[in-house]
């Protein structure tokens, strides 16, 4: 072979190579999901969108036919996600209809555990664990993950409970889902009946490493701990820039000036303003159906379950509210 020929092959074989060394490095393309998935700050869809929580609490596994009666008015006032207040009593049959009827709707489920809110019970938290990891709810969740997002337990952890026994104890509940086949995207309250961001902040990371799908999402619900409104929008920033995805769970309002059995005077225009500004979800509390106690944050009448409250007008037609900037997840078409 001449010298000549020699240097042009070498040429060529160059060239060939700096062409396939991209496609050798670049990470392979994401296969097209079958459910909700996390992606940095983001809740991603299946058809791989952009998602954001815009909706209420529903009582549903305190007042049946009521709260499933109600997710047509909620739907229709704008929202595009409703929190299912559910128990281990629920039965997956049962769960399976108000799947259906929010699909039909258009609206997103996040399906909870009320059972152990305010307990430190380690123990207690998997047992919701287990019961989202039980055959019969586990094919009603796995028929569902495009549409349905299970968050473990309601305010799991006290206000005394350490940042580590948190995360120690969340550890375990994803083990027994991921183990159990659940696929769907998790949802982890903060400790302190919901309230605390500081075990977010300090093992958030390390629960979404954790999990071997990295599909785990955190929530905050915003009452009495939550008065100091510059808070707000610095403690959801600074979790969005740990790389992790959040969205308030629960909040109320400030409501006869904190005089109220929550202490809550809570400035529900910045949650809602502040939720818009950096593109993360908000869930209200709550329909309606609350004790006489917390009848201050019914969102509708309870005499009808219909219309709207001074806190329901904020939340759906006040500025940022859910009626202005609600987005259907694409999954609907």
């Amino acid at each position: 072979m001449s010298m000549k020929k020699w240097l042009n092959r070498l040429a060529l074989s160059a060239i060939a190579l700096a062409l396939a060394l991209p496609l050798l490095s670049a990470p392979p393309a994401r296969a097209a999901a079958n459910g909700f998935y996390v992606s940095g700050s983001s809740l991603l869809d299946a058809n791989g969108s952009s998602f954001v929580m815009r909706g209420v609490n529903n009582p549903h596994i305190w007042f049946d036919s009521q709260a499933y009666a109600a997710l047509t008015d909620i739907a229709a006032k704008g929202a595009n996600t409703v929190r299912i207040v559910w128990s281990t009593s629920g039965t997956a049959s049962r769960l399976q209809q108000i799947i259906d009827r929010c699909k039909a709707l258009k609206m997103v489920s996040v399906i909870e555990l009320h059972d152990v809110t305010g307990s430190n019970d380690a123990a207690r938290l998997n047992d919701m664990a287990k019961y989202f990891a039980r055959s019969d709810v586990k094919a009603v969740l796995n028929s569902n993950e495009k549409y349905t997002l299970v968050n473990i337990a309601n305010e799991w952890g006290g206000s005394d409970l350490s940042d580590t026994a948190w995360r120690d104890a969340y550890q375990t509940a994803i083990s027994t889902l991921r183990g159990g086949g659940i696929n769907n995207t998790i949802v982890i309250d903060g400790s302190g009946w919901g309230q605390n961001s500081s075990p977010i902040k300090a093992y958030g990371k390390t629960l979404l490493n954790y999990d071997p799908k990295h599909n785990v999402m955190f929530s905050i619900h915003m009452y009495g701990s939550w008065n100091d409104s510059s808070r707000i929008g610095t403690e959801l920033q600074a979790i969005k820039n740990l790389g992790l995805a959040v969205t308030v769970g629960e909040f109320g309002y400030n409501y006869n000036n904190g005089s109220n059995n929550l202490g809550c005077k809570v400035n529900a225009q910045e949650v809602l303003n502040q939720a818009q500004a950096k593109g993360i979800g908000y869930l209200a509390w709550s329909w309606t159906g609350n004790d006489s106690a917390n009848a201050w944050l019914d969102l509708a009448s309870s005499s009808d379950w219909k219309t709207l409250t001074s806190w329901g007008s904020l939340v759906f037609n006040g500025t940022n509210g859910i009626a202005s900037t609600s987005k259907k997840a694409t999954v609907f078409g």
